[in-house]
């Protein structure tokens, strides 16, 4: 978008923001694969409770791009319940079933840029790596049905990287 008054240009990026969500606790009482393991009923209900608190964060966004696992897609399907989105607004990729860093980063350099507010609900260790690639805050872990949010000062994802962060935020309780 450009802004033209006078004689000075203004060009105005559409920063690209990005919000990193694992998914909620799984149950681990079906002898199931991996893939097919669904959320406990605690993990239900903290989904619940982090798209409640959480709804500001999450307002704006315009697709929710989930892995194609059975808790990564509950944890979508609640978030877009509470955010009371469309169930258009879900995109499943296998691609997203990874716990590779260099797969995620990958994905996200590649998301069309007629988006720009983006929910990627995945799997650890991957999301934890990508949040430390692109934020100065390090984390340890993140945590089931935690989220980490970054506001990149690009309008191409596929430009993006860890100098372009403006914002970063979490909801990532302290451990002591």
């Amino acid at each position: 978008m450009k802004i033209v008054s006078g004689k000075q240009n203004y060009c105005l990026l559409k920063m690209k923001e990005l919000i990193i969500l694992r998914h909620s606790k799984s149950s681990w009482d079906y002898n199931v694969e991996d893939i097919n393991r669904p959320l406990s009923e605690s993990g239900i209900h903290k989904i619940e409770k982090i798209a409640e608190e959480s709804k500001t964060i999450f307002k704006k966004t315009e697709i929710i791009f989930s892995s194609n696992a059975n808790r990564a897609l509950h944890t979508s399907i609640i978030l877009i319940d509470k955010l009371k989105l469309s169930l258009n607004n879900l995109i499943i990729s296998d691609k997203l079933y990874t716990f590779s860093f260099n797969d995620i980063l990958k994905f996200i350099l590649e998301i069309d840029n007629k988006v720009s507010r983006v929910v990627i609900v995945g799997h650890n260790p991957a999301l934890t790596d990508i949040a430390n690639y692109f934020s100065e805050n390090k984390i340890l872990n993140l945590p089931t049905s935690r989220w980490v949010k970054l506001i990149f000062n690009k309008d191409n994802w596929s430009t993006i990287n860890n100098r372009d962060i403006q914002i970063s935020l979490n909801n990532i309780k302290s451990e002591k």
